[in-house]
């Protein structure tokens, strides 16, 4: 009797880490993107014998003709300038551009005459960072060399182009650009070094009191012969790969009607060998291989369960997105919707919406979106019609674009402007938005005449 019921409960414990272990991995197959969605499929099947794959896939080209046929009514010609640029990115990167230091290393060799000097500027170029500047102690560099031949080096160095390279710092670097220009002695460069923290904060007034200067002459000065500097000269030689994003779901209308398609051209289609469901009926093989092909055969089956509820959930999800988000199919204007919403409606757990939109996205007439973007917070707002944070991020925008320079908006008056226009949104969420957008508060963007 003992021995039963420990059979029973170690059965039991067994069952019950089975399945603990198919929904971690239901989990991950609903969070997996197409593409890696697609390797992890690739390495389930070769780990399992019983699965072949499908060679005759379903071909997910002639529903993105179609979606590319049904979006000609959206289409402008800035969208075709916009999709030729795009384009053009895509092929450059085929082009390999020379990195920083392997563009000041080709211009070493024709100033540095010895092998020594050679090798020290090679030591100083390998030290910069991304921008170009050395912010280390150049002593750091090379601890053996004396410190006069170190700076004699890199000064030679700081004449390579691109001009500023080598600086130690922002301040540095246009020191040195408007010295390569014979300006060492000019007013700009004066106001660079003496009054830099004031001129990077945009405290115009107290620079042009300070050199009893009218504030116009100052502004046409920084204008004609400081904006134009390169800030950090090194930072175009960074590479700028353009990854293509393979949509998950395309929506597209036809004749007034939308289509969903979940994008699975991507995945290998794989089915169970016959041979084995086959030796399982006849009962011929051995008590161990026959465990070991059952296994097998339900872990097949999980995983064709498994990447079919991705699909549905996919197209139920939406579905949901289609039905909440009708004025962003039709206006463009998003609306607050969160994945506790979808989970209520469509009977599932926030966790799975929330992983089903992971990492997804979607082609649809309007352009190409992350499924996430369609889940946002709205702000509070007076009217009927309220606003998602994109969208306010975007009428922020237009706000801060079109106010008088000379006298920009505070957060504070930003947020009174948008509440006589319904919407409430606090100043601390404006200063939030703003900050996120990388827009500058009123004090820096005010213009001086």
């Amino acid at each position: 009797m003992f021995i039963l019921q420990e059979s029973r409960s170690t059965l039991e414990q067994q069952q019950h880490l089975l399945i603990n272990l198919a929904m971690k991995q239901a989990f991950h197959v609903m969070q997996l993107p197409v593409l890696e969605l697609s390797e992890w499929l690739s390495l389930e099947i070769e780990n399992n014998p019983v699965l072949e794959v499908d060679l005759t896939k379903e071909t997910f080209k002639e529903s993105l003709e179609e979606w590319s046929s049904s979006t000609s009514g959206f289409r402008n010609k800035a969208q075709e300038k916009e999709g030729q640029k795009r384009k053009e990115r895509q092929e450059s990167v085929l082009v390999a551009t020379p990195s920083l230091y392997e563009h000041l290393m080709s211009q070493a060799p024709l100033v540095f005459e010895t092998q020594t000097d050679l090798h020290l500027a090679e030591l100083l170029i390998g030290s910069l960072n991304s921008k170009g500047f050395l912010d280390i102690d150049i002593q750091d560099v090379a601890p053996y060399v004396p410190l006069e031949k170190l700076e004699e080096i890199l000064q030679k160095i700081q004449k390579f182009d691109p001009p500023g390279i080598g600086a130690k710092d922002l301040q540095h670097t246009l020191l040195l650009q408007l010295t390569l220009k014979g300006k060492k002695e000019s007013l700009a460069f004066h106001v660079i070094k003496t009054h830099f923290e004031a001129l990077i904060h945009n405290r115009l007034p107290s620079i042009a009191k300070a050199l009893r200067i009218e504030l116009s002459s100052l502004t046409k000065l920084i204008e004609k012969e400081i904006s134009s500097l390169d800030l950090y000269p090194g930072s175009r030689f960074s590479p700028k790969i353009v990854a293509s994003i393979i949509p998950d779901i395309l929506l597209f209308s036809v004749e007034g009607k939308w289509h969903i398609e979940i994008n699975t051209s991507q995945l290998p289609h794989f089915h169970i060998a016959p041979i084995y469901a086959d030796a399982m009926e006849r009962a011929e093989l051995e008590p161990v291989e026959c465990l070991y092909v059952r296994k097998k055969l339900a872990a097949g089956k999980w995983l064709q369960r498994a990447v079919q509820k991705r699909n549905q959930t996919l197209h139920r999800l939406v579905e949901f997105v289609l039905k909440k988000q009708e004025a962003f199919f039709q206006e463009g204007r998003l609306i607050p919707m969160t994945t506790a919403e979808a989970a209520l409606e469509l009977g599932l757990h926030e966790s799975t919406v929330a992983r089903a939109v992971a990492h997804k996205f979607i082609a649809c007439p309007q352009g190409l979106f992350a499924l996430r973007s369609f889940f946002k917070q709205g702000s509070k707002v007076v009217s009927k019609n309220p606003l998602s944070s994109v969208s306010l991020k975007e009428f922020l925008e237009d706000v801060i674009e079109k106010e008088d320079k000379t006298k920009p908006l505070s957060d504070e008056e930003i947020s009174s402007q948008l509440k006589r226009q319904g919407i409430v949104c606090a100043r601390r969420t404006v200063a939030k938005y703003r900050t996120a957008l990388h827009i500058a508060p009123a004090l820096r963007r005010r213009t001086w005449s």
